[in-house]
């Protein structure tokens, strides 16, 4: 199907469905519109999901598989052990040793005397590339109002008591975002609003700098955040994520770095993506554990 019929026939079921883009191009009603589509979905009780971290580093292109569980609740599940560390189990080549120094002051004269033990080892790299991946597909970086609400301040009088009643109430909204519309593009064969966030305040916290939104349904299809997870180097560069639609809601599809991620020492991975596939109804709730040995957790704020 060329791209100009996949958008007649989005407009054609928009349409039908009732719905239909906003008359404003007001960027802060369109993401106000955005948000409340986001906490409209429905997402089944737990999924069960496949994550993969695929990451280049020189020469070297690598990938790791884990299967993982989220709920509705917000829990994760993870399977700490790669597929591919399960195959080939990771083996510390290091060599372990111990330090014993004796100091002393006058020793031959009754002087003080003390020992200082010290255990080195080698330092191996983690076999999880970024961590073991305690994400979710379902995560919703801060789009969700329930989630992540905007302040809200609201003035007007109480109705005095034998006074005159009070006929109106104003509620200003303290935004966290200045938001620019850049336009409507095209993305994937449909028509999108390309949004422009600035951060009023902790962009720490609100992390959110781009958005490409459905013109018609209103769902989000990408986004970039600056800095992502919760740990160094992740949270520090720029992130492009985009969505997939599974049964009327949306998953994360994949989350792409922006820039090199340099970790201590020697370790550059040139390129990171983490992708979220065979997203499904969980055939169960039993729990799925993580692994703990690498020392490394890959977590979203």
């Amino acid at each position: 199907m060329q791209p100009c019929q996949v958008v007649a026939c989005s407009v054609l079921a928009t349409a039908l469905l009732g719905l239909a883009p906003l008359q404003s191009n007001d960027p802060y009603r369109i993401f106000d519109r955005a948000r409340s589509v986001w906490r409209t979905q429905k997402y089944p009780d737990e999924v069960q999901f496949r994550t993969t971290i695929h990451v280049t580093e020189g020469a070297k292109d690598e990938q790791e598989h884990y299967d993982g569980e989220a709920s509705a609740t917000g829990d994760i599940r993870v399977e700490g052990i790669s597929d591919e560390e399960r195959s080939t189990p990771h083996e510390t080549s290091g060599i372990n040793f111990k330090i014993n120094l004796e100091f002393s002051w006058n020793k031959n004269a009754g002087g003080n005397v003390g020992s200082l033990k010290m255990d080195d080892h080698r330092k191996e790299s983690s076999p999880d590339y970024l961590g073991v991946p305690m994400v979710s597909p379902e995560y919703s970086f801060g789009l969700d109002p329930l989630q992540q609400p905007e302040p809200v301040s609201t003035t007007g009088e109480p109705t005095p008591k034998g006074g005159l009643r009070t006929i109106a109430t104003v509620n200003a909204v303290d935004r966290a975002y200045d938001i620019t519309n850049l336009g409507t593009e095209t993305l994937n064969g449909f028509y999108v609003y390309h949004l422009r966030l600035q951060p009023r305040r902790d962009p720490t916290k609100y992390r959110l700098r781009e958005l490409w939104i459905d013109a018609y349904t209103f769902q989000v299809v990408k986004l970039v955040t600056q800095g992502n997870f919760t740990g160094a180097p992740m949270n520090a560069v720029p992130w492009e994520v985009t969505f997939q639609d599974i049964g009327g809601a949306m998953y994360i599809e994949s989350e792409i770095a922006g820039a090199p991620l340099v970790f201590r020492g020697d370790r550059t991975f040139t390129t990171a993506t983490i992708t979220f596939s065979d997203i499904k109804a969980a055939a169960s709730t039993l729990p799925i554990l993580p692994f703990m040995d690498s020392g490394q957790i890959l977590r979203e704020p």
